[in-house]
């Protein structure tokens, strides 16, 4: 008879269990989710800091800078002050678009850990 209830207890719990992680799924598929959209949009700003790197390594390596009119003759001092202008805004646009990458890949291993959760509670055991 003991038997009996141990098995019957079990088989009422297996409900519990299934409900439980039935919960566990859509919570963990929900992370998944805001990690998705959270990452999308680290992706954008880096496009974005990737456009200014552009612009600034143009401004800086292009044949004239976009202040100089033609024919102008510009003086030392103030080239050199905008070119160490435009060497500062390009160190901080990579350091900046290396923070995005370092969240980027962060996030990509909180998903994998994830995604390790969700198979392993779908898959029989």
């Amino acid at each position: 008879m003991r038997l009996g209830w141990i098995f019957l207890i079990f088989l009422l719990g297996m409900p519990v269990q299934a409900a439980d992680t039935d919960i566990e799924l859509e919570r963990l598929h929900a992370a998944l989710g805001m990690l998705d959209e959270e990452q999308q949009a680290i992706y954008r700003q880096f496009q974005m800091v990737e456009d200014l790197l552009q612009s600034n390594d143009e401004a800086l390596y292009g044949t004239r800078h976009p202040s100089q009119t033609p024919g102008a003759v510009q003086n030392y001092d103030d080239v050199v002050a905008a070119q160490k202008k435009l060497v500062r805004r390009g160190e901080a646009l990579y350091r900046e678009a290396e923070d995005l990458l370092g969240k980027y890949r962060k996030i990509q291993d909180e998903k994998a850990l994830l995604r390790q959760k969700i198979l392993d509670l779908t898959l029989p055991r």
